[in-house]
């Protein structure tokens, strides 16, 4: 009885190491976008999550000048139909040089074919200028 389940064993953990060892490389590798704007850098590093998902997403607005402003970041996203989505800013209100980062992650039921970063510099009026990355496609799209 012994033989016949060392038997059956090791077929089965052969097939799970083929299965994990043919998984795409680009479904668990880290991505990172990001831009600089005057007065401000923002990055977003994450893990595409199928077709509609972003995993252990982590945004990171840096205040790069010193000129009373605040330094935002945020995403935005691409659906099949090319339509955008502008997600909510995340602001770094810690002054000039400091780095704030925040993780999360995101579920968009549209599903997510691209995605970019935004960063600014903002003031009580708003933002100044605007820099936008490259959007990076989805490879599960």
């Amino acid at each position: 009885m012994r033989t016949v389940s060392r038997s059956l064993t090791v077929p089965a953990v052969a097939a799970a190491l083929v299965a994990l060892l043919a998984a795409p490389a680009s479904a668990a590798a880290p991505v990172t976008s990001d831009c600089s704007s005057p007065g401000a850098y923002g990055s977003a590093t994450w893990t595409w999550a199928g077709r509609g998902a972003l995993r252990d997403l982590r945004l990171t607005a840096v205040d790069t000048a010193d000129d009373s402003r605040v330094a935002g970041v945020r995403l935005y996203t691409l659906d099949a139909a090319g339509h955008t989505r502008y997600w909510p800013w995340r602001l770094n209100s810690n002054g000039s040089g400091s780095s704030q980062s925040w993780t999360t992650s995101l579920d968009d039921a549209r599903g997510i074919s691209r995605v970019g970063v935004e960063a600014a510099a903002f003031d009580d009026r708003g933002y100044r200028q605007l820099c936008g990355s490259a959007s990076l496609a989805n490879p599960s799209r």
